[in-house]
């Protein structure tokens, strides 16, 4: 499992992060980013390819039990959202894990929207008590994403499990805008 880690992560888990420079996205690359909501730390994981992200809470974790604690996590996010269990294993193996520098900025960039979008729900909900796991996934997970076409991340990565890789790499890697005809 390839582990993006922002700065804030890798300060929490007193880890120190690798340049791991490669073209081709990985199925089981993940980003995490470490984000302050009401005064309680919460882990984001997103899914570099798709984009598909969830929460989990960042209190007491360690580099021992960062690990298992994504991939229970992660894998009863998928199960929650109808994804087999073949499905998951296509985008959560077994290991090693390796923690990389974070490295694609339209994947920080969604992130940090995706932060700004739980703390207004939360302050719109009147506090994280009202808030259940699944809805605070759902403020990422059924928003669309510019870095993917403007789909929703769920429904992306159906997608992305279909034929196993980004459907437009070139769009995403690039940044570039697709071409339209009678312009």
């Amino acid at each position: 499992m390839i582990f993006r880690a922002t700065q804030k992560v890798s300060s929490k888990l007193r880890i120190a992060c690798t340049v791991i420079t490669h073209g081709d996205l990985s199925m089981v690359e993940w980003y995490c980013n470490l984000i302050i909501v009401r005064r309680r730390q919460f882990f984001l994981f997103t899914h570099a390819p798709s984009l598909f992200s969830f929460w989990a809470p960042a209190a007491g974790s360690t580099r021992d039990d960062f690990g298992s604690m994504f991939r229970r996590c992660a894998a009863d996010t998928l199960r929650d959202y109808g994804f087999s269990n073949g499905d998951t294993a296509k985008v959560i193996d077994d290991g090693p894990d390796v923690f990389a520098k974070a490295a694609d900025r339209g994947v920080i960039g969604s992130m940090v929207d995706y932060g700004k979008m739980l703390r207004h729900a939360v302050d719109y909900e009147g506090g994280l008590e009202r808030l259940g796991p699944r809805a605070m996934n759902d403020i990422a997970n059924e928003s669309p994403m510019r870095k993917i076409g403007m789909e929703n991340p769920a429904e992306y990565l159906r997608q992305v499990l279909r034929t196993e890789k980004p459907h437009n790499v070139a769009l995403h890697r690039t940044g570039a805008r697709v071409a339209r005809s009678g312009r």
